[in-house]
């Protein structure tokens, strides 16, 4: 499941529910320059690693399908 978000006039994003009742209350961001790994502020780091890992994953079969199989 993708979420495509944009910011609000004031510059806020607005996550949908299903991501806030997912997530929780208090979430905490790690950014880089590219991307961002957003999780509940209480997940533990090894779960939060193999769900990055999944999402990886993802990425390489969405960068091959764009490609036409290749790659």
């Amino acid at each position: 499941m993708e979420f495509d978000l944009k910011a609000g006039p004031q510059g806020h994003f607005y996550f949908p529910k299903k991501l806030r009742k997912m997530l929780g209350d208090k979430i905490t961001v790690l950014p880089n320059e590219t991307a961002a790994a957003i999780y509940s502020e209480d997940a533990d780091p090894e779960a939060v690693i193999l769900s990055l890992q999944l999402i990886v994953e993802h990425l390489k079969l969405k960068k091959k399908a764009r490609k036409g199989g290749s790659g």
